[in-house]
């Protein structure tokens, strides 16, 4: 398909549409919408220039990225990560839903190694669950076709809330809570149909955790983060990392982060930075990723669905992205393995007019 008919590809950590429109009508009332980039910048020059260019027409605090091909790499940033502070592509933020893309990874991983495949169900880990929840593969809940809804009936209600106060939905969340809110959650679609799933990943990430024995965070850092060199990245910590970026909300106030042990495999609480996505997104498009994690098992629109990844084509190319938010932040990753190219765009600003995905597309030439 044509870039220019690119609709919005943003897989979201969001909470219920309803509670994000009625909070935009209320804020935009009430309050400033996000400052446009300040004269700040850091970084390589000429992507500064670019970055400036690409990010002309939106709004947000700032954007920092990191772009290559087969001849090297670069990274800058504009605008602020703090109030007095420049933004820079080292600057931590949390990631959302590209969390996923490594829980994708992590699931590869550890059917490579004979630990669980495909077809693995909820209840073979977890042997008291009962019900259609118990007969859920592993497969089914990394391509979003479980059936269960985007959040729990209990995450739904308390996102609601945090829709106005910008706070943080899944702060009660632990592994447990979440597979006995999902154990009472109706299934939303028949399974087998795509229908993007919070609820699935975060219950995915946490079986594999409990077959493996070890908590969610510690078993990313050792299987995945690790290996690839991802060393600015980390699951739950007990704060934000030193130096994380102030995040802000569509409204332009600040935005509490989304610290939760239970929903972590899905994308709260996940700190990176544009330089580590890079390196992420260089492993993809230079044949570093496990293939299992990338190919495409179901379609949703333009997309093919793989664990944790989407494949897409756009004016003759083929590339492979994941894109996350959270009420403070937006991020893209794209990487196009036919010719080594990627980019990786984030943004300490939770608004959906940020759009990290359009100023990544425009680093890679691919959307006007």
């Amino acid at each position: 398909m044509s870039s220019r008919s690119l609709r919005p590809l943003v897989r979201k950590l969001g909470l219920a549409g309803v509670s994000a429109a009625l909070v935009a009508g209320l804020s935009a009332a009430a309050v400033p919408q996000p400052p446009r980039p300040s004269a700040a910048s850091t970084g390589d020059p000429a992507l500064v220039a670019r970055l400036r260019d690409a990010t002309a027409d939106l709004p947000g605090q700032g954007f920092a990225a990191a772009v290559g091909d087969a001849t090297g790499s670069t990274s800058a940033a504009v605008g602020t990560a703090d109030v007095d502070r420049p933004l820079e592509a080292g600057t931590p933020q949390e990631i959302g839903s590209i969390t996923k893309s490594l829980t994708g990874l992590l699931l590869a991983d550890m059917v490579a190694r004979g630990e669980v495949t495909p077809a693995t169900t909820l209840g073979q880990v977890h042997p008291d669950l009962r019900g259609e929840l118990a007969t859920t593969t592993l497969d089914e809940l990394a391509t979003h076709t479980s059936g269960l809804p985007r959040l729990s009936t209990r995450a739904a209600a308390a996102g609601l809330l945090a829709s106005f106060t910008l706070g943080n939905p899944y702060r009660f969340d632990t592994p447990d809570n979440l597979l006995r809110d999902a154990a009472w959650t109706p299934f939303r679609t028949e399974r087998g149909r795509y229908a993007y799933s919070n609820l699935g990943y975060a219950l995915l990430g946490n079986a594999l955790a409990q077959r493996a024995g070890l908590p969610y965070p510690q078993l990313l850092a050792e299987r995945v983060l690790t290996p690839l060199g991802l060393d600015a990245t980390v699951a739950a910590p007990p704060a934000p990392p030193a130096g994380a970026a102030r995040q802000l909300g569509p409204d332009g106030r600040v935005a509490e982060p989304w610290l939760s042990a239970g929903s972590t495999p899905a994308g709260t609480g996940v700190w990176s930075t544009a330089e580590d996505l890079g390196r992420l997104a260089r492993a993809a498009a230079t044949g570093g990723l496990d293939p299992l994690a990338l190919r495409p098992r179901v379609q949703d629109g333009e997309s093919g669905v793989g664990w944790g990844w989407f494949t897409v084509d756009l004016d003759g190319r083929t590339l492979l992205y994941n894109n996350g938010a959270t009420s403070g932040v937006q991020a893209s990753v794209w990487a196009e393995p036919a010719t080594g190219a990627w980019a990786v765009v984030t943004s300490p600003s939770g608004s959906e007019a940020v759009d990290t995905q359009t100023v990544a597309l425009r680093l890679l030439g691919l959307a006007s």
